[in-house]
């Protein structure tokens, strides 16, 4: 699994540059790029939930809750993208659709993070629950502003899905080299 999260880590650090350097074509292809990631979010979680409950680790409830919402959201912005390819008429008021479940995703994310982070820090499992306490926050921070201006969040979604896919390869990455003991 560490294999697996390091390379997904790498493709998601190289996928959010290109989305930060172009936020125009990442908005406009919003609702793919956030139905492919909340759907790798879900797959990835339930195939760790069920890795663990086989291992007869400590199974996290947090991965199964992640799994089935990243599913269900991933879907939902599938379907709405596919629409929008046949009804251009309606595209702008899909596009507000996707970026409001994109913008509660960002603070779903950043509530389970922190819970996640203060989890952590009560088992005593290294030093690295400091770097995903603070990028919880800043996800939190970046979800609550684009609740309050959606207008200015639509024009920096490219932004916003590129800092997501970055904290989120950083996060795969950094995985790899916590020690489980």
């Amino acid at each position: 699994m560490k294999v697996f999260n390091c390379i997904l880590g790498v493709f998601a650090i190289f996928g959010s540059m290109y989305c930060m350097f172009f936020p125009g074509k990442t908005f406009l292809s919003s609702g793919l790029i956030v139905a492919v990631l909340l759907g790798m979010l879900g797959v990835c979680s339930i195939f760790e939930f069920v890795r663990s409950r086989k291992n007869k680790e400590a199974s996290d409830k947090n991965l199964i809750a992640n799994g089935v919402l990243g599913l269900v959201f991933g879907i939902c912005a599938a379907v709405l993208s596919v629409l929008a390819l046949f009804i251009p008429a309606v595209r702008g008021m899909l596009d507000l659709i996707i970026l409001i479940m994109f913008v509660f995703w960002l603070v779903y994310t950043g509530v389970a993070g922190i819970f996640s982070a203060v989890a952590q820090k009560k088992l005593g499992i290294g030093k690295l629950w400091i770097f995903s306490l603070i990028m919880s926050i800043l996800l939190l921070v970046t979800g609550l502003y684009a609740i309050s201006h959606l207008l200015y969040a639509a024009f920096a979604i490219g932004y916003m899905i590129g800092t997501a896919l970055l904290i989120y390869g950083v996060r795969l990455v950094s995985s790899v080299f916590e020690d489980k003991e």
